[in-house]
This record gives structure tokens, sequence and C-alpha cells, in this order.
């Protein structure tokens, strides 16, 4: 029998109520470090993530950045361009990045050359020595960066969201131009040895290693610690008023509007990722419709909802015409008021429903992503229950539990509003 395909409809996404999650092996250094191993059979590559208490929360000075950037920038005996072209001559790749709560390195490479690849990046950390010539490079690099950024309204408007959003805290900080002048060599030795000597909280490992691997490869951490005393949560005295910054000769203007909110570990966390995409977090959202589509007041808005060890928050971000800018305020809480006081249509729901499936889907898709599930989930202490039920929630969610979740979470009266422009 023939069937006509309508392709003016895009194909339902079919998922089954649960995801079959995958566990990965567990492994300690002598020092009681966890090493997490999630088995990819199906290639040779292999990634290696280390999380380190080593954020930029630890330092008042941007004294994390700096140093994350510059751990192989050479030994007593080794050059950075040496330390480089050996992870070459290995086929492997180094990146590190830094949040205000972690510092991440990632190493990748394949199976065959993961023990020496690892070796070789290790030894090259724990001995790094901070020269001083690559130090006032980088920090006179990172200076003009940052006055480039600063002349932008989409960096004026979310410094100072941050600044207010997290006030009276170590979130709430800003790194100034003037404030690289200040950082020595002494700086980048003394958070090495506190931060990331003595805060390596975890590793993550994608592969396909042996048993004897990895004997090796824990081994080769036996050196570090994980002695950085936990945080006491952080107290913030947030902000509910409206900012202006102004910035002469800008054609656009930034805005971020938000508030603080609850990290993963709420009650209705998944309920309110429902929302957020409804009202901003993928192409089609009605912020999208509405601003960018039917008003062409910009080229992109969105929401999203962020977190941090301490709380989470939500925020709605974007720059639009300085022309545009009252009338743009106005159709945002005319989008909250809305979600807050008017059922979703059925149709629309479905819409979203599937693309947070197809989201499942692709989150939960090999041992690369999966690791990241876990990981995520571990490092607030949860496990895969949390992505279980945030499948049933979007399963099951109706009209009603999204109205109602809006009503109680996206009050405009308690948004902090800022514009830049």
């Amino acid at each position: 029998m023939n069937h006509k395909i309508n392709r003016a409809e895009a194909p339902g996404i079919q998922l089954e109520s649960e995801i079959n999650y995958l566990q990965p092996e567990r492994y300690l250094t002598g020092n009681g470090i966890p090493v997490f191993i999630m088995r990819n059979t199906a290639s040779e590559a292999v990634k290696i993530d280390l999380m380190f208490d080593a954020g930029s929360k630890y330092d008042e000075k941007p004294v994390a950045g700096l140093t994350t950037e510059m751990l192989l920038a050479g030994t007593s005996e080794k050059s950075m361009a040496e330390i480089n072209d050996q992870i070459d001559d290995f086929g492997g790749y180094f990146n590190a990045s830094v949040s205000a709560d972690h510092a991440y390195l990632s190493i990748y490479g394949l199976n065959e050359c993961t023990v020496p690849l690892v070796q070789l990046i290790e030894d090259a950390i724990f001995n790094a020595v901070f020269p001083e010539g690559e130090l006032e490079r980088m920090k006179k690099e990172r200076k003009e960066k940052l006055k480039v950024s600063l002349e932008k309204v989409s960096t004026l408007a979310q410094r100072q969201f941050q600044a207010a959003l997290f006030a009276g805290s170590p979130y709430g900080r800003l790194n100034h131009p003037e404030d690289f002048a200040e950082i020595t060599r002494e700086h980048l030795l003394r958070f090495f040895e506190n931060q990331f000597k003595r805060g390596l909280r975890k590793i993550n490992w994608v592969g396909n290693p042996s048993e004897e691997e990895i004997k090796s490869f824990v081994t080769v951490f036996e050196r570090w610690a994980n002695e950085v005393p936990e945080q006491p949560l952080a107290e913030f005295q947030p902000s509910q008023e409206k900012i202006a910054l102004e910035k002469k000769d800008a054609v656009q203007t930034g805005i971020r509007i938000g508030k603080l909110l609850f990290d993963r570990s709420h009650p209705d966390y998944h309920k309110m990722t429902v929302v957020n995409t409804l009202l901003g977090e993928y192409f089609g959202s009605r912020l999208m419709s509405n601003i960018r589509e039917d008003k062409g007041y910009t080229y992109g808005i969105g929401s999203y909802l962020g977190e941090n060890q301490s709380s989470g928050y939500f925020v709605i971000a974007t720059e639009v015409g300085k022309e545009f800018l009252e009338d743009t305020l106005v159709q945002i809480n005319l989008e909250l008021e809305r979600l807050r006081n008017e059922p979703v249509p059925q149709e629309e729901l479905d819409l979203v429903r599937n693309y947070l499936l197809g989201q499942f889907l692709r989150g939960a898709d090999g041992p690369f992503a999966m690791m990241e599930l876990f990981s995520v989930a571990e490092s607030k202490g949860l496990d895969y229950g949390f992505y279980q039920e945030a499948l049933t929630t979007v399963l099951k969610i109706t009209p009603v539990e999204i109205q109602s979740t809006a009503h109680q979470h996206l009050n405009s009266n308690e948004m902090l509003v800022v514009t830049a422009g």
C-alpha cells in the first residue's frame, strides 16, 4: 500500500518514556580523587576532562584566568613550543577554560597514545613555571581584549547585570583593564599551588582503556590532591531596579533582564525549563517570533536558565536598535505576562515538546554526550534520575502547569533590568 507523505508537516518524534543511561566505571587515585570512565567502543577517540576548584571566585584579581591559560607555558626543562610539539606528535590536543567556580582542562587524543599523552601534559602542568616574559605578553593581550570588549553594548549590559544580580558575592566581581598591571608571577604561582595542586576535584575519561592502562593513568595523578575546603553558599544582595548605562555614539542598546531563581535541585526546575523554552530558548520561541520575526527589532533574542554553585538564575538577553528600546521592553513584558495569564495552546506545547524530546535524544547520543550528562548531574550530587524526571515532565506537563509555573516565577516586577547603549 502506498502512503502519501505530507511534506508540509514535520514528522513527530517518537521517544520511549525512558532512556538507557550508561553508568561510568569509577576508580580512585591514591589521594581519593574520583576517575570516571565511560567506555567508547565505537571509535578510537578519547577525551579526558579534569575539573579543579580554581575558578575566578577564589581570587579578587583576574588571576584564575591567567593561571589557567599559562599551564602549558613551559617548565624549567621544556619551553611552551617543545611541549606543544610533543602533544602534536601524539596526535593530541589540549584546551583550558575557567568559570567562576572551576577551571577545566580537556585532553583529546587516541586510545593508543592516551597514557603517554597524559603523562606528558600532567608533567608539564605540575612543573609549570609561568615564565615572566609570557606572563607580560598575556597580561597585555588580555587587557587589550577586555578594552575592546568594553566597547560593545552587549558586554556593558552583561557586566552590569552580573554585578547587580550577584551583588555582595564573588560572582558579582568584575575585571577591569587596570587590574592586569597588579598581577605578578608570584600571584600565579600561589594560586596554582593552592587551587590546582590541592584542588583536583574529579577526572572524566571517555575512551576504551585496558586495566593496565587504567592503573598507569591513576598513578599519573598520585601527587595531586583534593583539599580545597568546601565553600559556603554565597549570599547575594540582588537588585530589582532598572539600570540604564549610556554609551555615546552607540547605535544599539544591550538589554539584560532577569532574576535569581533556583538550581536544578529545585522541584520546579524541569517545569521552568519548559516555560523558558516556550519563552526564548529556541528559534521558534515567543520572544523570537515577536521581537525578531514580527517587529524586526533584533537579529536575535533569547532567554536561558543559568547556574553556579550557589544559585540558579534566569536571563533574557538581546541587542536592539536604540530607537526600538522602549517598545522592546514593552513587548518582553507582554510575553512574560501572556505566559503568566494565558494557557499555552496545545499546538504550541506539542511543538516545544517535540523540540525538547529531540534535545534529549541528541544529549544522550553516544558516550561523549552520556559523560556530559553524568558529570553535570554528579557535580550537583544528583544521578541519572534527574534526567528521567526531566523527560517525564516534558512528556506529561500540561498548559495549566506551565501557566502556574510562569505565574509563580516570572513576575516582571521582580526582575532586574539593565540597558546599555
